[in-house]
C-alpha cells in the first residue's frame, strides 16, 4: 500500500451526537469527549481526550471502542476498524491501553468521514462523528536552502516544518520513500508547532547533521506534542556552555523519540546526545552512542520537573563520554512529582570510572526494570523500584526490588554492532550470558510480551520462555539456512 506523503495538514469538524451524562456509574460522558485534532497517517497514535491523557486513571476511563460509517446506528457500530477505500481508522487495544490509529493510501487531498463510539467504565456509550480534510506535501529534497515554500517540485524539511508552523493544525511530515542521504543543516532546526510528527525513512537512510557547528534540533517551551522517528541526529555542537548537543528539550509537554540514532554530538555543558529540562519525554527503540558532554550526561542528561515524566525503553546508550566521567552514559536528576521509567535499556561501555558510568539522583520516583548497566550505576535516589535488572557494579546507593544481579564480571559483548539490518546498533550476548531469559514477570512492570512486544531492533519478545534483560532479545539464527546451501 502506498503511504501518504510528507506533511499532512488536518482540519477537523467534530460533531457530538447524544450524551449519556445522566447515567449512573463511572465517569459520565460529556460533549468534551471528542477526538482532538491529531489524526495523522503512517499509523501514528490519534489523541483522544480521556484516552490516558486526561488525568483519569484506573477504572474511571473513557475510551473509543468502535468506529464505523456515518449513518450506522449505535447498535450496529461494533467494528474496530473502518475504511472508505482511501482512509482507514482503527482501534488498537482496549481499556486504558487502547490507541486510535489512522492511515491513508492516497497522495491527494481527500475528505474522510467516520463515526465513533465512546464508552466509560460503567459501559455507558455516546457517539460522535468526524469530518477531516487532508492536504499532502512531501519532503523530497536533501537541501536546506531558503524557505520558498513546500510543493511537489521542491520541499525541504525546513520548508515543511515552516508550513506546519503556519498551518496551526496537527501536522505530519513524511519523507519521499526512496530518499537516502544527509541533510547538512545551515543552522539548527527549531520546533515551533504545537502538534507535529516527523517520520523519516529509517535511521540508516536519513541523517540530520549539525556539521559540528550547532545543535541539530531544539524543542522549546510551549511545544505541546512533538514526535520524531526514523532518522539519525548527528554532528551537533553547542557553543557557549549549551546543553543538548544533538537534541535539546526545554519545558515541552510531550516529546516522543522512536527508532532514531543520536550519534557523534557534543555539548559544551550537559547532555551530549540529548538533554531534557523540565519536559516530558518518551524515548523508545533507539540508539544513543559516541556523544560527548564537557560536563555530565555524555549520552543523555535529564533534569527533572514536577509532572514532567520521562520514559526510556528498548534503548542502547553506549560509548559516550563526559568530562565528569562518572556520568558519561546517563545522568538523571529527578524532582518531586516526576516519575522516570527505565525499561529494557542497555547502558554500557561509556567511559566511566570507579566501576560506574551513570548516575541517578534527586527525589522523584524511579522505576528500573529489565535493564543492564555495564560497568554500573550510582543511585542516591531511594525512591526507586528496581526489578529484573543487571548491574556489573552498583555504587553510592541502594536498589529496592527483586530479581536483580549486582557485582558481576563482564555481561555483554563490547562490540557495538548493527542488529537485524535495522540501522540501529547494540550489544549482543548468547544463551550462556546473564541477560538471557533473566526477566521474571512475577516481579515489576516489565510487561514482557504484553506492553513490550519487541526489542530495540524489532525482534519479538519473548523468543524463549522469558524476556532477556536489556535492549536486545537473543534470537538463534541458523547460519546454514541464512547463507543458503551450495
Amino acid at each position: 500500500m502506498k503511504k501518504a506523503s510528507a506533511l499532512i495538514i488536518i482540519s477537523l469538524l467534530l460533531i457530538f451526537s447524544h450524551s449519556n451524562e445522566g447515567l449512573a456509574g463511572g465517569i459520565p460522558l460529556t460533549t468534551n469527549d471528542v477526538l482532538t485534532a491529531a489524526i495523522n497517517s503512517n499509523n501514528s497514535p490519534l489523541d483522544v481526550l480521556s484516552n490516558d491523557n486526561s488525568g483519569i486513571s484506573n477504572d474511571n476511563f473513557k475510551e473509543v471502542v468502535a468506529v464505523c460509517a456515518i449513518g450506522t446506528s449505535d447498535l450496529d457500530c461494533t467494528n474496530n476498524s473502518y475504511t472508505d477505500g482511501i482512509g482507514t481508522v482503527s482501534v488498537n487495544g482496549s481499556g486504558n491501553d487502547n490507541n486510535v490509529l489512522f492511515a491513508s493510501n492516497h497522495n491527494q487531498t481527500h475528505t474522510f468521514e467516520f463515526k465513533y463510539l465512546m464508552q466509560n467504565s460503567a459501559n455507558n456509550q455516546s457517539a460522535g462523528t468526524v469530518n477531516l480534510t487532508l492536504t499532502y506535501f512531501e519532503v523530497n529534497s536533501l537541501n536546506d536552502g531558503a524557505e520558498n515554500g513546500c510543493d511537489a517540485s521542491d520541499c525541504t524539511l525546513r520548508e515543511a516544518m515552516t508550513a506546519a508552523e503556519n498551518d496551526n493544525q496537527a501536522s505530519l511530515i513524511n519523507f519521499k520513500r526512496d530518499m537516502n542521504g544527509t541533510i547538512a543543516l545551515n543552522n539548527g532546526l527549531v520546533v515551533n508547532s504545537n502538534d507535529l510528527t516527523v517520520v523519516g525513512t529509517g535511521a540508516d537512510k536519513i541523517t540530520l547533521s549539525g556539521n559540528d557547528l550547532f545543535r541539530v534540533l531544539s524543542i522549546p517551551t510551549g511545544t505541546e506534542r512533538f514526535s520524531l522517528s526514523g532518522l539519525t541526529i548527528a554532528n551537533g555542537q553547542t557553543p557557549n556552555q549549551g546543553n543538548g548537543g544533538g537534541i535539546l528539550i526545554e519545558s515541552a509537554l510531550e516529546t516522543r523519540l522512536e527508532n532514531i540514532r543520536v550519534i557523534n554530538n557534543v555539548a559544551e555543558n550537559n547532555g551530549g546526545g540529548i538533554f531534557t529540562d523540565n519536559a516530558g519525554l518518551v524515548l523508545i527503540n533507539s540508539e544513543i552512542s559516541n556523544n560527548t558532554a564537557n560536563n555530565q550526561g555524555g549520552g543523555i542528561g535529564v533534569s527533572g520537573g514536577f509532572g514532567s515524566d520521562v520514559t526510556i525503553e528498548n534503548t542502547t546508550i553506549s560509548n559516550n563520554q563526559a568530562t565528569d566521567a562518572a556520568t558519561s552514559g546517563l545522568e538523571i536528576n529527578t524532582t518531586f512529582g516526576q516519575t522516570t521509567t527505565l525499561r529494557f535499556i542497555t547502558v554500557a561501555f561509556n567511559q566511566g570510572f570507579n566501576g560506574v558510568d551513570s548516575s541517578i539522583d534527586g527525589t522523584g520516583n524511579i522505576i528500573i526494570d529489565a535493564s543492564v548497566f555495564e560497568p554500573g550505576l550510582a543511585i542516591t535516589n531511594n525512591n526507586n523500584v528496581t526489578n529484573n535488572s543487571i548491574f556489573q557494579s552498583l555504587a553510592d546507593g541502594s536498589i529496592f526490588g527483586d530479581n536483580n544481579l549486582t557485582e558481576l564480571g563482564s555481561v555483554l559483548n563490547q562490540s557495538l554492532v548493527e542488529i537485524n539490518d535495522s540501522g540501529l546498533y547494540g550489544h549482543k550476548f548468547g544463551t550462556g550470558d546473564l541477560p538471557y531469559n533473566h526477566v521474571d514477570d512475577m516481579f515489576g512492570t516489565a510487561s514482557c510480551g504484553n506492553q513490550v512486544t519487541t526489542d530495540q531492533f524489532g525482534t519479538p519478545r519473548p523468543i524463549d520462555q522469558s524476556c532477556d534483560a536489556g535492549a536486545y532479545e537473543y534470537i538463534f539464527i541458523d547460519v546454514i539456512f541464512q547463507a543458503g546451501f551450495e
